[in-house]
């Protein structure tokens, strides 16, 4: 994925600043800034409209410069943007700075990027952390909206997924994945006098892996990653997922003999890789069924509270309540919260490693204790095991998948036209 493609992935449902649940009041605003719509009760100012121009710009370059006058259709989509957001406000739903923290981490991780280095590049075109942040919370309070309405109505039946791949067979044959973790040494803005030393530095670092360092702690003591709380551990990633430079030494690499890779050199770092393990087609792998109460630290709730709470989810488990009530009441997990908690099947890669590891080491119907990772605090539950070939499974997903959405985004095209023919909208001087 290019950057133009980052950009396009960061602001197809962008907004300026203050766009969510921070518009002024009316009257307020008229002071301020002019206001060129009225939705609902909100406003729809000219400075946002000129920045979502500009953003807009980024995608079409046949779009010119803001020059005085308003594309009805950048914004028509402002308008039903914001009836979106405030629908889905309305309906409790809510992104947590967990849930924008991982969209930026896979984000930066997909274009072979640092957290870093990606918010340089957006800064470069104008735009501020605050702003791409705002803009991913758009994205997923949307993206949650349509799973809310479509999820009770929307159902994909075992024949839809045998018709479809009957007509996809490119979908039957799995590409490889791979496990792997990384660590990088950013060279952005260096000399070659500099990158040259950095690429000795490297070379000398993967000597003493490849010797019997642990590669989780040379990344702790020489990667530039900005969050290392894994350790470098990326999980499961399909070549899809991974840039060409990866790909092409992971080929090459074997998870039992020749695990670390050599020093790898993109625009901007240098790179050691290390293969865990990998899988392709016909290869059974290990899956828990699993179920999971989520406790978050917020605004109102400090990490010392969130651990107490789920402390005291835990005791009731152990006398006897329901996990599914208990997680329908108390999860911050608005998507698993509505299933009693449920993840559904989960392999190697799918969630964070101390879930994980967790998970693993229960039997079949037991509850952990409180588990902390960077979301919050989990209790699992795991409530069965299985080995699975997922080159099937992957295609089945994929199929499952497509289907839903395609079904999910009619429901919800006919759903938004009744909420939008009975918004108040009115044009003001455009």
């Amino acid at each position: 994925m290019n950057f133009c493609q980052i950009k396009y992935l960061l602001f197809v449902f962008a907004i300026t600043t203050g766009a969510i649940g921070g518009s002024s009041a009316i009257a307020q605003t008229q002071t301020i800034d002019q206001v060129i719509a009225i939705v609902n009760s909100e406003a729809i100012t000219l400075s946002e409209y000129v920045s979502r121009h500009e953003q807009q710009r980024l995608e079409n370059r046949n779009l010119g410069k803001y020059s005085g006058q308003v594309n009805p259709r950048i914004l028509e989509r402002m308008i039903d943007e914001r009836i979106q957001t405030s629908q889905a406000l309305a309906r409790g739903i809510q992104v947590s700075e967990g849930e924008i923290d991982g969209a930026v981490q896979l984000i930066a991780q997909q274009n072979d990027l640092t957290v870093e280095s990606l918010i340089a590049q957006l800064e470069n075109d104008g735009f501020t952390y605050d702003q791409f942040r705002e803009s991913l919370r758009v994205q997923q309070l949307i993206r949650k909206l349509v799973d809310a309405v479509a999820n009770s109505r929307v159902v994909v039946s075992d024949l839809e997924i045998e018709n479809y791949l009957n007509s996809h067979s490119e979908l039957q044959s799995s590409d490889e994945s791979y496990e792997i973790s990384h660590l990088i040494v950013l060279t952005q803005g260096k000399s070659d006098e500099e990158i040259k030393s950095e690429k000795e530095n490297m070379e000398f670092i993967r000597k003493a892996i490849t010797e019997g360092q642990p590669f989780e702690q040379a990344v702790m003591s020489f990667s530039d990653a900005s969050d290392k709380d894994d350790k470098g551990y990326l999980g499961w990633r399909t070549s899809d997922q991974l840039p060409k430079l990866f790909i092409d030494a992971l080929r090459e690499m074997n998870p039992s003999t020749a695990n670390i890779s050599g020093v790898l050199q993109s625009d901007n770092g240098l790179h050691l890789l290390k293969l865990h393990d990998l899988k392709g087609s016909g290869q059974l792998i290990d899956q828990l069924l699993v179920k999971h109460i989520l406790i978050q630290p917020n605004d109102n709730n400090t990490s010392e509270e969130a651990e107490t709470l789920a402390l005291d989810l835990y005791q009731q488990l152990q006398n006897g309540e329901s996990f599914e009530k208990l997680a329908r009441l108390y999860s911050d997990d608005s998507q698993s919260r509505q299933n009693g908690g449920s993840l559904g099947w989960i392999g190697p890669g799918d969630v964070v490693p101390s879930f994980r590891q967790t998970a693993e080491s229960l039997p079949v119907g037991s509850i952990s204790e409180p588990v902390k990772t960077r979301f919050g605090f989990h209790i699992i539950q795991v409530v069965d095991r299985r080995q699975t070939d997922m080159s099937n499974e992957n295609a089945e997903d994929l199929a499952r998948e497509e289907i839903f959405r395609r079904k999910a985004e009619e429901l919800f095209s006919n759903w938004f036209r009744t909420v939008r023919e009975q918004a108040f909208v009115e044009y003001v001087g455009v």
